[in-house]
């Protein structure tokens, strides 16, 4: 019998790839049934290698706190695997492991002293430094010296910065990052310059400056503020809670408390300093009602009243994020309550806010829902099965933890009291800060449209520096 040479290439290549993925398949099967001892080894060696990958780049110091901790769960691994408990060791070791890579991308090069986009709702854009264009932004990008960020009517996001500060953009803003990357372990704050809208700033460990063309306004360490700018570059900045030092163009200064702001003119010049209000509570509906647009096209919104303000701003939108075009967006009532025609069936949420004098004005309080529905409710109203929801374990990067889970679409998604937007498919995420040192506490609550709520809990501790 004569083989071609062909046909025993052929031959040769098909037997090739039949130890190829013999081989493969060992191997996967081996990494899917590996032993524990051997598992808690490798993930050992690998969290050991990014620990010392980590110290070698420099902790800044608003991280310092979350590479102990990391440390520490690399410690009590190596423990549990010196006592052979590998279910353990591999659980703290993986714990650490994730810790560290998030270190590591916290501390490159390109972030440090810079910022991060960490979340983003509605349409945002970047221009880059000395570039004409525009570019769609992304979650996880990274904002430069001399880098702007846009957001529009229905944009907002979440900027953070490598000593834990966080700024939240507001809708129909634009600010340039002003803070420019420097390595080592003195890495540098949260500095923006506002040119319009509106940037609420949450600072961990270090104090953060943001810089308007009539003020600036540095906010101290462990402090919450707001900054808006108009048209005109006037600018209010209140300080919620904590304390800020607002300088003028002309340089004068006031010293701002908690629940205190001041206004500058376009020219520089600085108003009294005035209360902020109290956050208004909401009191009816209940949270999540339903409203039978069968029995009544009207339903009476009301909340309680708040010492001192001067009027009221009422937003009520069908979406969480209040995102436009809103259905109500009334400033300056009076009164504390609004009867509201409903037009359309589905979900709407309200929420307001107490104005003071000056532009003054308090936080938004949480948003509330209610549903209007008309025709057959017996099924959605006889529901009583908990809402769908899955949460991962918090991320925590300093005093800054990132939330993410999933709920069943439709659903209405609380953290901390703070309205977080759901996708289609019922996926959520959310970016929670704490000033207190200790532990704290995460709270995730899931509302159907049936008013069936479901709550995850999670205590964090954020540690002293």
């Amino acid at each position: 019998m004569v083989v071609s040479i062909e046909g025993f290439r052929r031959w040769g290549r098909f037997a090739l790839f039949i130890v190829l993925a013999a081989a493969i398949g060992g191997g996967i099967f081996y990494y899917l049934h590996e032993p524990d001892s051997v598992k808690a080894e490798r993930v050992l060696q690998r969290a050991s290698a990014l620990q010392e990958e980590v110290r070698r780049t420099g902790v800044t110091e608003g991280l310092a706190s979350e590479y102990e901790q990391a440390s520490r769960l690399l410690t009590e691994a190596r423990n549990d695997f010196q006592r052979r408990d590998y279910s353990p060791c591999i659980a703290r070791g993986e714990d650490a492991l994730k810790r560290f890579e998030l270190l590591a991308g916290l501390l490159t090069r390109e972030f440090t002293g810079s910022a991060q986009i960490v979340s983003l709702q509605g349409r945002v854009e970047v221009q880059r430094a000395n570039q004409t264009g525009w570019e769609t932004a992304k979650e996880k990008q990274h904002l430069n010296n001399g880098d702007f960020i846009k957001t529009s009517v229905d944009g907002s996001a979440d900027l953070l910065f490598s000593d834990g500060t966080v700024y939240r953009v507001g809708s129909d803003s634009l600010l340039e990052v002003h803070r420019g990357a420097r390595g080592g372990k003195q890495g540098s704050g949260g500095e923006v310059k506002v040119r319009v809208g509106q940037v609420n700033v949450y600072t961990v460990t270090s104090p953060s400056l943001v810089v308007t063309d009539a003020a600036s306004a540095e906010v101290d360490s462990d402090s919450r503020a707001g900054v808006e700018v108009l048209e005109d570059s006037s600018t209010t900045v209140a300080a919620y809670a904590g304390r800020a030092q607002v300088t003028s163009a002309k340089g004068e200064k006031v010293e701002l408390g908690t629940q205190q702001a001041v206004g500058a003119a376009a020219d520089g010049t600085l108003g009294q300093r005035r209360a902020v209000p109290d956050v208004p509570i909401l009191e009816e509906p209940r949270a999540n009602a339903m409203v039978n647009m069968d029995a009544a096209d009207r339903v009476e919104l009301r909340w309680r009243e708040v010492a001192g303000s001067t009027g009221y701003h009422l937003q009520v939108a069908r979406s969480r994020l209040f995102n436009a075009p809103l259905e109500v967006d009334s400033a300056g009532r009076k009164p504390t309550t609004a009867t509201l025609r409903l037009l359309r069936t589905g979900t709407y949420y309200w929420r307001v806010a107490a104005l003071g004098v000056e532009r003054v004005r308090s936080e938004w309080s949480p948003p509330r829902p209610f549903k209007a529905f008309s025709g057959p409710r017996v099924q959605e109203l006889a529901d009583t099965t908990p809402a769908r929801l899955v949460v991962q374990r918090p991320t925590q990067m300093g005093h800054f933890f990132l939330v993410q889970g999933v709920t069943e679409p439709g659903a209405v998604v609380t953290v901390n009291g703070e309205a977080v937007a759901v996708t289609g498919d019922g996926s959520f995420k959310k970016a929670v800060m704490f000033n207190r040192e200790g532990w704290n506490t995460i709270v995730v609550r899931a509302t159907d449209p049936a008013g069936n709520t479901s709550e995850y809990r999670e205590s964090v501790l954020v540690e002293a520096d």
